[in-house]
């Protein structure tokens, strides 16, 4: 299964120290270069960010950068967005984790199967890797976006 990721769902996984339910779910998330500045190098000291330095199965990948972003998407979404939907299209991913509205709607538009942070956690719940949605989404998960 070939999975791509945008910064959010990178972002508030690790904020909420769920990392790991992204490996256990999927094995191997592919990152555009773009996404991986986005969410590592811009905040090096953001909560959570450690656990993204020390997955090694998130695979950073510059493809759709030496490609070209789809100058469309380059215009309405903002640079990690675009260049995740043109990432899934040019390895054909099985699904695209992405949570901006717009972003959503676009990559869905262009027939992409998306999943958000919301639904990779029920889906782990439904899986048997979290015990419930309650001991993810108490105050430490409002707390870790203010």
């Amino acid at each position: 299964m070939i999975v791509v990721a945008d910064t959010t769902p990178l972002l508030y996984m690790s904020r909420i120290g769920r990392v790991g339910v992204l490996q256990t779910l999927y094995n191997q998330i592919v990152v555009p270069k773009t996404v991986w500045e986005e969410a590592v190098l811009v905040r090096p000291d953001a909560k959570g960010i450690e656990d993204l330095l020390g997955a090694n199965w998130l695979v950073v990948s510059d493809q759709a950068e030496r490609a070209g972003v789809d100058h469309s998407l380059e215009q309405a979404l903002d640079p990690g967005e675009a260049a995740a939907i043109t990432l899934a299209e040019l390895l054909r991913a099985d699904m695209l984790l992405i949570d901006e509205r717009k972003g959503r709607a676009v990559a869905r538009e262009r027939g992409l199967k998306i999943r958000g942070t919301l639904g990779v956690l029920v889906d782990a719940r439904r899986a048997g890797h979290i015990p419930s949605l309650k001991s993810v989404l108490d105050d430490s998960w409002l707390k870790a976006f203010v």
